[in-house]
């Protein structure tokens, strides 16, 4: 019989691929809890849905169920990768956002909890606003416009990135989630974005990258070795795309308008004096769960 090759107990050892699934659900757990994974548990069980097509109940209901020798190399691929310091969004290719899965690759930012309230935040905007068009600059996986046009079908919404890697990633999830976005390869930062789009939009959104390049090695392994660095970080200047952004919004913001914009928990107040000094009215500074600053919000004359 073929043998499929699993950690145990932090070392390699053969173990037959007819095990069953609670033994190889324990080992994987005690291998990625060896290695510091505070939720080694909740990952192994990720490892072997992925591994095996499986829901969780499933593993739940059949636990004395054996793998084939295809699904016990697949979850050692799986393991081997998590244990290199790979994420375990990009280990399964998937992550959760606001109630729905995504499509993620290093080609894009892995979607936080934090964005998520930005999301809620564009939500509670009336329904006559959203009418007049989203646009999200530095789209990444594409998860806050699909959200919101899954959440608002009907709304106009736009998705632009530099990158088109990023883009394909993002069109790959709008299709499986059957929402209506567009698309524009394009700098955020170009002056002549808003005649690329042809149009103004009632809602500006972005979470633009804003970590200083001298935070980087403050940052986890698992963030600074794996996700993009286009995505991540602003270069010595970390309101330099806010600046650009203060720039850009009022030839694509109508009047009435408004803004949303992530921002480092640290530069709360001085992206906020950058819209107040360019004239943007009712801008206010929101805090996440946590109580940090993490959201601007601001609207056009």
């Amino acid at each position: 019989m073929l043998k499929a090759q699993i950690y145990d107990h932090g070392q390699f050892k053969f173990m037959d691929a007819g095990q069953t699934i609670s033994i190889l659900l324990s080992s994987t757990a005690l291998r990625l809890n060896e290695a510091g994974i505070e939720s080694a548990r909740t990952e192994a069980s990720w490892m072997l849905m992925h591994a095996t097509g499986r829901s969780k109940m499933d593993l739940i209901m059949r636990p004395d169920e054996k793998m084939t020798t295809d699904q016990a190399e697949h979850l050692q691929i799986l393991l081997s990768r998590r244990l290199e310091g790979v994420p375990i969004q990009y280990v399964l290719g998937v992550a959760d956002f606001y109630g729905r899965s995504f499509t993620v690759s290093p080609d894009v930012l892995i979607p936080r909890p934090e964005t998520e309230e930005l999301v809620e935040s564009v939500l509670r905007l009336d329904a006559e606003v959203l009418g007049g068009g989203v646009i999200d600059l530095g789209t990444g996986s594409g998860c806050i416009p699909i959200t919101i046009a899954c959440e608002r079908p009907g709304a106009l919404c736009v998705g632009v990135d530099v990158s088109a890697a990023a883009l394909r990633v993002a069109r790959s999830n709008a299709s499986q989630l059957g929402a209506n976005v567009q698309w524009v390869e394009a700098d955020m930062c170009d002056p002549a974005l808003q005649e690329m789009l042809g149009r103004t939009f009632s809602v500006l959104i972005s979470n633009p990258p804003y970590i200083p390049d001298e935070e980087a090695a403050s940052l986890q392994p698992e963030v600074r070795n794996h996700e993009p660095g286009l995505a991540l970080f602003s270069g010595s200047d970390p309101l330099h795309f806010y600046r650009a952004l203060c720039e850009q919004a009022p030839r694509i913001v109508r009047s009435g308008g408004y803004v949303l914009v992530e921002i480092h928990a640290d530069a709360g107040l001085a992206v906020l004096h950058l819209f107040e000094q360019a004239g943007w009215i009712d801008c206010a500074l929101q805090q996440d769960l946590s109580g940090r600053d993490r959201i601007i919000r601001a609207r056009m004359p």
